[in-house]
């Protein structure tokens, strides 16, 4: 027992020892986190597109297993599953680019067309100006520094040059870590149980006391985040057709690009479904005010219905948070990493949710028991 005490006080000392170090230095330390992060961040952005795919490969393996009984094929089924996984996502890319791209083109063409009378009047303008007529007149050559105008010319090129410099750095950079983030998660999916296998052993290894405990809480974690995501992207679909097949109806134009652009503005909670409308709006406003005001009018009445119908149904029993909470957790998430925090802090507080109120039900029946 003592010998217990003995280390657990050595334990605490040492963290407190560590946590003064931390602070003392804390730029050093800083940076040194700030490195690592960022010699790590394919790895990391692999591990979320494993863990993303991983979602089409359980369905796609399924699928393989119902098809191919023989044992001889069961070799073939994570090749498959992989492969067909990846093609399904860059499938979707494509019908997405397909169907934005030729009504965006059409849209800034139609933009271009209905406001070339401002650019005419705009030229008309200096055409006919006095006070541009008298600058012209009055401009002499004789007193431009020509000297600063060189140097400034010669900084400006020089200042280009690094822009450009720092821009073919930052691609390079961004296509070397999509690529190494690319054939991580590959790698991820084809070794998954292998991987779980050594998990697994480093548990029962060092934290054997806890072990239960923490794969319940991982398990908890993983389901609010699967149902979330898929829960999302099956109301993101439902309501960006519904938005395509009601514009279609409505003879609205550029259909399909707005319907993409509400199926992805979908994917944010509550603000998303706002930014889709406003774009929408906007877009229409620009063809024609009328069928603007129309759009509003069926984008809202196309929301409350989601709202209250689809996404209850197909996202909110699946992640099983109060609507209260999504709201907290959006603001949150947004303060914190703006889009992107949004859609990773709802499942964080919904995992958070059925972990408190599973163990607060727990001790109440335990409190119960004793008394």
């Amino acid at each position: 027992m003592k010998q217990y005490i003995n280390r657990r006080h050595i334990s605490l000392v040492l963290a407190l020892f560590i946590l003064y170090l931390a602070i003392t230095y804390w730029e050093i330390v800083a940076k040194f986190i700030q490195t690592i992060f960022s010699a790590t961040m394919p790895l990391l952005i692999g591990g979320i597109v494993a863990y993303i795919v991983n979602l089409l490969l359980r369905q796609y393996e399924h699928l393989y297993l119902y098809l191919f009984k023989k044992p001889s094929a069961q070799k073939f089924k994570r090749p498959v599953g992989i492969v067909l996984s990846y093609l399904t996502i860059i499938l979707i890319i494509a019908i997405v680019f397909a169907l934005v791209i030729p009504e965006l083109i059409t849209c800034v063409r139609l933009l271009i067309a209905n406001h070339s009378h401002i650019i005419n009047h705009f030229i008309d303008y200096f055409e006919h100006s006095s006070d541009f007529k008298g600058f012209i007149n009055s401009f002499d050559a004789s007193k431009i520094q020509w000297d600063k105008i060189g140097k400034y010319l010669t900084s400006g090129v020089g200042g280009t040059f690094r822009t450009v410099i720092s821009t073919a750095s930052s691609v390079f950079s961004a296509a070397t870590t999509a690529i190494i983030a690319f054939f991580f998660s590959i790698y991820l999916l084809i070794y998954k149980e292998m991987l779980q296998h050594q998990f697994t052993k480093l548990l029962s290894t060092y934290f054997s006391r806890y072990q239960s405990q923490i794969i319940r809480v991982l398990k908890v974690f993983d389901e609010s985040y699967s149902n979330y995501i898929v829960g999302q992207c099956k109301d993101a679909a439902i309501l960006g057709i519904s938005c395509f097949i009601g514009m279609t109806i409505l003879r609205m134009p550029y259909a399909s690009m707005i319907g993409v652009v509400t199926a992805f503005g979908a994917l944010i909670p509550i603000i998303g479904a706002i930014l889709g409308a406003s774009v929408g709006v906007i877009i229409i406003f620009a063809v024609s005010p009328l069928q603007a005001g129309i759009f509003l009018i069926f984008i809202i009445l196309l929301q409350q219905l989601d709202n209250r119908i689809t996404y209850p149904l197909v996202v909110g029993r699946s992640i099983g948070l109060p609507s209260v909470w999504v709201f907290a957790a959006v603001i949150i998430g947004g303060g914190i990493s703006g889009i992107l925090g949004m859609m990773f802090t709802v499942p964080l507080f919904a995992a958070l949710y059925k972990l408190l109120s599973t163990d607060a039900k727990n001790r109440i029946t335990i409190q119960k028991e004793n008394e």
